[in-house]
């Protein structure tokens, strides 16, 4: 589950993360005392869950009562990709100094969490790391050696910090870290981390994802659970079919597995043969046709995708069963998009049989890398 900014913070906060004062705001009267009780100036910034609003509009910086109710009027009901405006959180405004980039993510190569750091943040981090990876220092967790103060401390003077700010940025990366661990977290990011003009860090972002599996044994974020009105977004109509769905920035190739491991090395070949994935969708167990017909939907749906790949093994799963589903599909939406299809296991004669009446593209013994080659030409001859 992904997490608003405003309940990320809260989680930092209680992890003795410090975060800029603020409050969470969608009324007239929510917004006019948020100013009076924070003072002037302050930040409004968009509550979504998608990345890249600040380049999009979704922060501004209100000098006085009457550019905030502006600004709130303007920012509520604005879309974001597929999300809409709802709430906004109000912040004081922090003089910047200096910032930065923490954050933990899971490392499918090591299947281990790892911490990352950078004296340098904001809004092109992902840029740095790509042209400048020597600039992003990183740590493997092992979630059974305890991280101790010198191990942030060694990585922060690398980050080119000294002094007072060292010792804070060390705390705020030992806490990052037990947050992460305690919420049983997939993400846990601050972004940037900003050092004020008296020398003070504060978290003035976070993101944080925590792992669906383990949300029951999470009390922390049971009140985080929200009441979503039906189509609200992708992840929301997957989330209410059954299927794990995860949005890229950019991309043009949708993605459904049949597992997530299979999922993974379908990415890969994707970028290996130049094609960008735009999102990952594992189907799990179960794929009846009414949930494989949900999955296919969410992706084409997704924007930018030019063509799906369906790169599924009915273990588990019935061939046939997922055939139907997306064929229902294609006859509904009848989409644009290059469609192709690899599919062995249970059911599969019947399942080729299906698809091939159809005349969607399929791969029956042959790779992964195959099926990647034969979608990217598709997508060619239909002038994606």
């Amino acid at each position: 589950m992904k997490l608003y900014e405003f309940e990320g913070k809260a989680l930092f906060r209680g992890m003795d993360i410090p975060t800029p004062r603020g409050y969470v705001a969608g009324t007239v009267e929510e917004t006019k005392k948020a100013g009076k009780e924070l003072g002037f100036p302050v930040v409004l910034k968009s509550q979504v869950l998608g990345g890249g609003r600040g380049k999009a509009g979704g922060i501004r910086f209100a000098q006085d009562e009457d550019e905030l109710i502006h600004f709130r009027n303007e920012m509520l009901g604005t879309r974001y990709a597929d999300e809409t405006v709802e709430k906004l959180l109000i912040e004081e405004k922090i003089s910047i100094s200096r910032e930065l980039y923490m954050g933990i993510t899971l490392d499918p190569q090591v299947s281990l969490p790892v911490l990352m750091l950078s004296g340098h943040g904001g809004m092109d981090v992902e840029e740095l790391a790509q042209k400048h990876p020597h600039k992003l220092l990183s740590r493997v967790l092992d979630p059974l050696e305890e991280q101790r103060p010198y191990h942030m401390t060694e990585m922060v003077l690398k980050a080119g910090l000294q002094g007072h700010e060292m010792v804070q940025v060390s705390a705020i990366l030992l806490n990052l870290i037990k947050c992460y661990f305690a919420f049983e977290a997939v993400t846990a990011e601050i972004n940037p981390l900003i050092i004020d003009r008296a020398g003070k860090a504060f978290a003035a972002d976070a993101k944080v994802e925590i792992d669906d599996s383990a949300l029951f044994r999470q009390r922390g974020a049971s009140d985080f659970k929200r009441n979503r009105k039906p189509g609200n977004s992708l992840e929301a109509e997957a989330e209410d079919a059954g299927v794990s769905y995860v949005r890229m920035n950019g991309g043009n190739i949708g993605l459904i597995a049949g597992g997530a491991g299979l999922g993974m090395a379908s990415m890969d070949m994707i970028s290996a043969h130049g094609g960008e994935p735009v999102n990952f969708l594992d189907l799990g167990g179960d794929a009846i046709p009414s949930k494989t017909a949900s999955a296919l939907r969410i992706v084409l749906t997704t924007p930018g995708v030019e063509g799906v790949l369906i790169n599924a093994y009915g273990g588990i799963n019935n061939c046939e069963a997922m055939a139907k589903g997306i064929i229902q599909v294609i006859e509904e939406l009848k989409p644009r998009q290059a469609i192709v299809v690899k599919m062995r296991g249970h059911s599969q004669e019947e399942g080729w049989t299906l698809l091939e009446g159809k005349k969607i593209p399929i791969v029956k013994f042959g790779t992964t890398e195959e099926a990647v080659m034969l979608l990217l030409k598709e997508i060619q001859k239909k002038g994606c």
